[in-house]
């Protein structure tokens, strides 16, 4: 389970390859495709916000922005039911913030609840669907799956963030 590490130019290319993604995407059809994919519009807004941020590094113009974006998406289509069980999850959290006088005090715990168990039940989904589930829901096995997930989702961020970072070394 080692983990290789990109050298720069392994990191430029890789970023070369993002942004020209990024320039065949247009934000319209990028916010369409989050709304498809059943996120709330006031969330895919706030990303469209996003994919208009673009940084000058270097003497290239890098959409920063699209690129975050589009490796969520790709994110959430790798793991459609860990996104929705996290979509689950808070929307039964804000269900229960909406409860006269109790509400008010479970929602800090209901939110990351909620969204944890969510995600880790349909986490159990995806894996059934990719043939990888072994059957157990013990504490192990779930601990194993917040695993699996913080790994899956961190390791999409890191890469990112590597290949980005690259640009702002010294040309070799």
């Amino acid at each position: 389970m080692g983990t290789t590490t990109m050298t720069l130019p392994q990191a430029r290319l890789e970023l070369a390859l993002w942004q020209a993604e990024a320039d065949i995407a247009s934000s319209s059809d990028l916010y369409i495709r989050l709304t498809e994919m059943g996120l709330p519009s006031e969330v895919a807004i706030r990303l469209k916000e996003l994919l208009e941020w673009a940084k000058l590094i270097g003497n290239k113009m890098i959409s920063i922005g699209k690129i975050i974006v589009l490796k969520l998406i790709e994110f959430i289509e790798k793991h459609p039911n860990l996104a929705t069980g996290m979509a689950l999850g808070a929307a039964v959290s804000s269900l229960i913030a909406a409860i006269p006088f109790l509400g008010p005090i479970l929602a800090p715990v209901a939110l990351p609840l909620g969204i944890a168990v969510g995600a880790i039940a349909c986490h159990h989904v995806d894996k059934t669907q990719g043939g990888k589930m072994n059957g157990g829901l013990g504490v192990i096995d779930i601990a194993q799956d917040v695993i699996e997930i913080a790994r899956a989702f961190f390791q999409l961020f890191i890469e990112t963030l590597t290949a980005i970072s690259a640009e702002f070394s010294p040309q070799a």
